[in-house]
């Protein structure tokens, strides 16, 4: 089973890679984030076309997530996080022959900067509210995936700006790499998920999901990896590959991200 998430900042802006990595990857599973649509305008005519199973939580400006999947899900739930102003959360169970998987697809805020005292106390209540949801609704041995984007570099690894740069950032209190973030995203680790990519890839410091388009970052590899595929460590057995695609970025008008991708050995 093949799973993708890819920020896609604006479904219609960026329908052409969407198509391009339907073709090129044909995913089981895709997670879409920052859709930037209503459900009524989302392509949902030309993806079920395409053999998906549709199932939007869309939102105009600069929310909206999506899951598309091959199969037909158990169940479906949307804003179970107590945030019903901004569309960041969709999940889906699915059935398969290990038994019944759930995918959680989220765009996290951004947060801005800690002393932006709304934004910054948005995300980090968004990881708190994900992380009680969790805690409450499932066990550490059910099948879980989590996927999105975090808006945080979990590691130093993650990130591919200057350490001059880097030094600015935290004494600045700008958010990717802070220690209340990363607080958050451990303590959801520590429940019992894998940060795939970055556990089969242990010392890799050069690859990147999101690159800004200002300073025409991807052209030198300057970018973060802000974008993850978690896992329930009982999952760990089924990896068969990860990676982040570099090509999709490289595209014409392209997602100021690069699609992330996971393959299990589940079907």
């Amino acid at each position: 089973m093949k799973i993708l998430s890819f920020n896609i900042n604006g479904i219609r802006a960026h329908w052409h890679q969407l198509k391009y990595i339907i073709n090129i990857h044909n995913p089981d599973i895709i997670g879409l984030q920052e859709t930037r649509v209503d459900n009524l305008l989302f392509p949902k005519k030309e993806l079920l076309e395409l053999g998906y199973n549709v199932y939007i939580n869309g939102q105009k400006k600069n929310y909206g997530v999506a899951l598309l999947s091959r199969y037909k899900p158990l169940k479906i739930k949307n804003n179970v996080l107590n945030n019903n102003e901004q569309k960041r959360f969709i999940m889906i169970e699915i059935p398969t022959m290990i038994g019944n998987i759930t995918i959680i697809n989220c765009y996290f805020p951004q947060g801005d900067n800690r002393n932006n005292i709304i934004k910054f106390t948005q995300k980090i209540n968004f990881f708190k509210n994900l992380y009680y949801y969790i805690n409450n609704s499932f066990n550490t041995t059910d099948f879980i995936i989590i996927i999105g984007d975090i808006n945080v570099s979990i590691t130093n690894l993650d990130i591919g700006i200057s350490i001059k740069n880097q030094k600015k950032w935290l004494q600045q209190g700008k958010c990717s790499f802070l220690p209340e973030e990363r607080m958050c995203v451990q303590k959801l680790l520590n429940w019992g998920f894998l940060d795939i990519w970055r556990e089969m890839n242990p010392t890799i410091n050069n690859k990147f999901s999101w690159f800004d388009y200002r300073s025409k970052g991807y052209n030198s590899n300057i970018g973060l990896r802000i974008d993850i595929i978690f896992i329930s460590k009982k999952l760990k057995k089924y990896y068969i590959n990860a990676d982040i695609d570099y090509g999709i970025r490289n595209m014409n008008r392209p997602s100021d991200h690069a699609p992330i991708w996971l393959d299990l050995n589940i079907f």
